[in-house]
């Protein structure tokens, strides 16, 4: 019994997990003191030149049933409503798509996101899943963003599969109002 206690130790020591400051570092630009009205605002839903990302498909992370196709939404409007989340709607040209409400706290100068991570252990079998964003603003307002999205499977000591990812983008302010406001 004492030698499987110490290997599940050991699994749980040895798998990734995000902190925000680790995420933090990743951001190239100083984050200001995180507000409710500094944090609210209308934003870029993708970043020029990227085809492949969104805000609101990033923010999806922990939410993967409001999933959007990347050409949907132009716009996204968050709100910090309360200091344990946020109200995130999907815009397109002053229509609203969809709608979602992610649970954090604000750490630091940035709100911190982190749902739907889990850790698992039946015996000789460990899973761990760790997905953590963060978001903050820049000086002109822009959302900085950063999350992490890793998870490790190990039977005893033998690692059958590792996927870490990292994601780091800006988008650019639009406004203080909801679209149509």
């Amino acid at each position: 019994m004492k030698n499987l206690f110490i290997l599940v130790l050991l699994a749980c020591l040895t798998v990734s997990c995000y902190t925000t400051q680790s995420l933090a570092n990743r951001v190239e630009t100083k984050p200001v003191v995180l507000t409710k009205e500094l944090l609210t605002g209308l934003y870029e839903n993708k970043i020029p030149d990227d085809f492949e990302n969104s805000l609101w498909n990033d923010l999806c992370l922990h939410n993967s049933k409001k999933v959007h196709n990347v050409s949907e939404g132009n716009q996204v409007f968050i709100e910090f409503t309360e200091d344990k989340e946020i109200k995130v709607e999907l815009y397109q040209n002053s229509i609203l798509l969809d709608t979602m409400t992610l649970p954090g706290k604000p750490k630091k100068n940035y709100f911190t996101i982190r749902k739907g991570s889990h850790f698992f252990t039946l015996i000789i079998l460990t899973s761990k899943v760790s997905k953590k964003t963060i978001i903050g603003n820049d000086a002109n307002g822009d959302l900085l963003l950063s999350q992490g999205n890793s998870s490790n499977t190990m039977v005893l000591e033998d690692d059958l599969g590792d996927d870490f990812e990292t994601v780091t983008a800006t988008y650019m302010r639009l406004g203080d109002q909801r679209p149509g406001l």
